[in-house]
């Protein structure tokens, strides 16, 4: 019964900035200076059997779950148990400790990436806003790279309006194989917060293709080093990418399709001219701006062009290629001003708020602690 309700005796209350489109006199490129030709692939949530088979990716042996990815030319493999580092491969160059935090019932998850230890805490069943900021807020300080993942799966974890105030994290987990949460990230977009995509597998069973493979982060890092790649995540040179997985393909016809895969070339600005080119020919490229409206479609092209208006509060795009190959999904731009574009209003305790939720936590825990008893 204390277990249960710890997390409700100790999480305060939150005053959460005002949330408001971007603006300002400036506009934030994350790609302006990208090199084209160092292009990683990376998937940073993918479950191996763990705490004896409890959990779910028992199907998923740590050794085999490294030598598939590898096969399929990933160049970072994150491997995200629940509540657990997988310290295999540790001593590694190329080795980043991550797990997925989170045991509650309706999926409230986070992913921390280059993360010091695991944060034991969390709310097993109902999450206000606040007490889904006050976890975030825990695990802030131990780790390089905090990411919300799969908000719109099962009882949607994150609400879009969880999401229009919650703040102090980096990264949008906007693609999974299990659920895409595009228009979530939209609401994050469209409410002033700049975050970062992650797109991930979150692969629990490896011996099916379509849970394999089938979603990538893209990052425009100098090696798969921990430092470079936080330092890629956290600067927004990543894309979301999503092949095409046609019936009955196989792990080897899937490797070979990789090697064809399109590749952004440059996302530029240029005043207020914003273009993009890709390595192949896009059946459209579309330009999104605020509330996930589609504000151009270019047909046919692997180049595009948008003149960004006054009223445009940050824009990105979508490309779709032909037939296995997909869709790639880039980072916004966005407006800004003063000399941070990152940086961000944190939110704060309402002490009388907090104070009540704790008494009113602390009396309900001693009155059914006594009802147990007598019981």
């Amino acid at each position: 019964m204390f277990l249960f309700f710890l997390p409700f005796l100790i999480s305060p209350i939150y005053n959460f900035p005002e949330p408001k489109p971007f603006s300002g006199d400036k506009i934030w490129n994350p790609y302006q200076n990208i090199d084209s030709l160092t292009w990683l692939k990376g998937n940073f949530q993918i479950q191996s059997e763990a705490w004896g088979g409890f959990t779910d990716g028992s199907n998923n042996p740590t050794d085999s779950v490294y030598k598939l990815y590898k096969k399929l030319n990933y160049d970072i493999i994150g491997i995200s148990d629940y509540m657990k580092i997988n310290d295999y491969f540790k001593d590694s160059a190329e080795y980043i400790a991550i797990y997925e935090h989170g045991y509650n019932a309706r999926k409230t998850h986070q992913v921390s990436i280059g993360v010091d230890k695991i944060y034991w805490l969390d709310f097993p069943l109902y999450q206000t806003t606040s007490h889904k900021q006050f976890i975030l807020n825990q695990l802030r300080p131990n780790t390089k790279v905090l990411s919300i993942v799969h908000p719109n799966f099962h009882f949607e974890g994150y609400t879009h309006n969880d999401l229009k105030y919650l703040v102090n994290y980096d990264l949008l987990e906007a693609l999974n194989h299990q659920r895409y949460s595009l228009s979530h990230w939209d609401a994050v977009l469209s409410n002033g917060h700049a975050k970062y995509i992650l797109a991930d597998d979150d692969a629990h069973d490896i011996n099916n293709p379509y849970l394999v493979g089938v979603v990538a982060t893209m990052l425009n890092a100098k090696s798969n080093s921990e430092e470079d790649v936080v330092e890629a995540l956290l600067s927004g040179r990543t894309y979301g990418y999503v092949p095409t997985t046609p019936n009955d393909e196989n792990y080897d016809e899937k490797a070979a399709r990789t090697l064809k895969f399109p590749y952004l070339i440059s996302a530029k600005l240029n005043d207020d001219s914003y273009s993009v080119l890709f390595t192949k020919k896009a059946l459209k490229i579309e330009f999104i701006g605020q509330n996930g409206e589609v504000v151009k479609v270019v047909k046919n092209s692997n180049t595009a062009q948008y003149n960004i208006k006054d009223s445009d509060t940050y824009i990105r795009v979508e490309a779709d290629f032909p037939k296995y190959a997909n869709t790639i999904y880039l980072n916004p731009i966005f407006r800004f001003s003063g000399d941070n574009p990152l940086i961000e209003e944190l939110a704060t305790i309402s002490w009388w708020k907090s104070i009540l939720s704790w008494a009113t936590a602390w009396a309900l825990f001693f009155f059914l602690s006594k009802k147990l008893w007598s019981f």
